[in-house]
């Protein structure tokens, strides 16, 4: 059956903590680490278990041990920043970064470091990586990376009628409309990330 994109990001984190030789994380601070309940984070180190990807010792509140290596890794552009927030221009001075097979499929993608907050809402914060897919096309409410104006923008996209709706994920900040007469066009769709620790 495999594993979701946020179990390879547990996944991975836990690989991050045991190559330092740190104490292991509570569930409660996994949870707080990727924004999610204690039982919404047992529940994925439940299904990382039944795969076999790690193993809990009963009795043991911090032990997991690593036990698959980890997935074929593939080769990806990482091509600079993306704006959280207002546009920024695009930055595509691509370097490259290796991530897990798992992640596009085999499809065409790259990744971006996010910079601002008005993401937050969905988990992605400033600083984290994000994986993209290339398409032109979106559904609405998928979070896209698009061009405005020649600038580079990450929000969520809603279509309505004559005009597009760039939504943050952040109640403080307000939606970005784009009218036809403004240049617009849509870069891909951001299928995982990636926090550094």
């Amino acid at each position: 059956m495999g594993i979701s994109d946020k179990q390879l990001a547990i996944l991975n984190y836990l690989r991050e903590i045991q190559s330092k030789k740190k104490a292991v994380p509570s569930i409660s601070e996994l949870g707080e680490f990727f924004d999610m309940s204690q039982q919404a984070m047992s529940k994925n180190l439940k299904r990382l278990e039944r795969e076999g990807f790690i193993k809990r010792q009963k009795g043991r509140y911090r032990n997991f041990t690593i036990v698959k290596p980890e997935p074929r890794a593939t080769r990806v552009p990482l091509l600079g920043k993306i704006a959280a927030g207002a546009p920024i221009e695009a930055i595509e001075v691509p370097e490259e970064i290796d991530i897990p097979e798992s992640v596009f499929n085999g499809q065409d993608g790259f990744a971006l470091r996010v910079e601002g907050q008005s993401m937050i809402e969905d988990g992605i914060h400033h600083g984290d990586l994000v994986f993209v897919k290339r398409q032109t096309t979106a559904f609405n409410g998928q979070t896209v990376v698009a061009l405005v104006n020649g600038e580079a923008t990450l929000k969520r996209y809603y279509h309505e009628g004559d005009r597009i709706r760039l939504q943050p994920a952040n109640q403080n900040m307000k939606p970005l409309y784009v009218f036809p007469d403004q240049d617009f066009e849509i870069r891909g769709i951001v299928v995982s990330l990636f926090r550094s620790f």
